[in-house]
């Protein structure tokens, strides 16, 4: 009988991390998918994908609260941000950064403009910051995917 035990024992202890490995990732955070289309690939640069909480940050982008950067390879490009915890709103802004430098670069002559390309979720748009009530969502289950189109 106890070498039977011990041999229950030294096979749960062996299967231990396939067991752990199967259990539920965590409930209460789900994926934002994230899908940019109409990049102007021939300009090089890279995209910043940045996922803002609330109002106060819009915009912010030393208040993002999760940033992707990947170079701008494909007219299309997707990105996931995993982790992100369930029931409050998100708004999403992608920057086409031309020349790398981390920021949406801004013309001031004949009136304030981007000189790169961007976007927001909700594909919000109007003459100045697009506004973080039009451009939010709500994350209520394991996954919600959105699509921007980018605005040169």
């Amino acid at each position: 009988m106890k070498q039977l035990l011990g041999a229950c024992i030294l096979m749960a202890w062996a299967c231990w991390p396939a067991i752990a490995a199967s259990a539920p990732a965590d409930e209460s955070a789900g994926t934002i998918v994230v899908t940019a289309v109409g990049i102007r690939t021939g300009e090089g640069g890279s995209l910043i994908f940045a996922l803002y909480k609330d109002k106060a940050s819009w915009l912010d982008e030393d208040k993002t609260f999760l940033r992707k950067v990947v170079q701008a390879t494909s007219d299309s490009m997707t990105v996931a941000f995993e982790g992100v915890p369930y029931d409050s709103t998100y708004a999403v802004e992608i920057i086409h950064d031309k020349n790398d430098n981390g920021k949406l670069d801004m013309r001031k002559f004949p009136y304030p403009r981007p000189k790169e390309g961007g976007g927001v979720s909700n594909n919000t748009f109007r003459l100045g910051p697009p506004a973080y009530d039009k451009a939010r969502f709500v994350l209520a289950g394991p996954a919600v995917s959105i699509r921007i189109g980018m605005r040169y």
